[in-house]
């Protein structure tokens, strides 16, 4: 992760989702900004990942399943 100051990003008209292109040479890194292009991403709102979240919460029985074969190979 690289954080650039806020004036180049705005004079770049980078955001975000905006597509980067970096490469090395020799001591210098050199960043590029893409085309605008969809971002082949997203990003998600902290609510959307808290239903993502709780759609994957295991059952307390199965989570106590899982716990006893973690425990039954831990002890072999």
């Amino acid at each position: 992760m690289v954080t650039l100051p806020k004036r180049w990003r705005d004079e770049l008209g980078i955001e975000n989702g905006t597509l980067v292109k970096a490469r090395k040479e020799g001591n210098k890194l050199i960043i590029e900004v893409q085309p605008r292009k969809l971002a082949p991403y997203r990003v998600y709102s902290d609510a959307e990942i808290d239903e993502f979240l709780k759609e994957d919460e295991l059952s307390e029985a199965l989570f106590q399943k899982v716990q006893n074969k973690l425990s039954e190979l831990d002890n072999s």
